[in-house]
């Protein structure tokens, strides 16, 4: 919903919108993970993992972005919207 607002009300160019939209929600998580650490969540070493493989991933996906043409980074966003939302409603 943000990546369309910024394109059409603000006037950015697709990467620069999910450019933003990504800036805007990354200390949103960053604000959620701690919430949830807090109140009693996993032992730091069982994260470890996961968060290795996250910045290992944004590394990558940082180096993707900057090459790869906007329509196929909207086409890869909608697969794994897709995604999350399919395995969301069957696990």
């Amino acid at each position: 919903l943000l990546v369309p607002l910024l394109r059409r009300w603000v006037g950015l160019e697709e990467k620069q919108a999910l450019s933003t939209a990504i800036a805007v929600i990354a200390p949103l998580c960053l604000l959620s993970a701690a919430v949830y650490l807090f109140r009693g969540g996993p032992a730091w070493e069982t994260l470890w993992p996961y968060m290795t493989g996250g910045l290992v991933g944004g590394l990558v996906g940082g180096l993707v972005f900057e090459k790869a043409p906007a329509v196929w980074l909207r086409r890869l966003f909608a697969l794994l919207v897709l995604f999350g939302g399919l395995r969301g409603l069957f696990t």
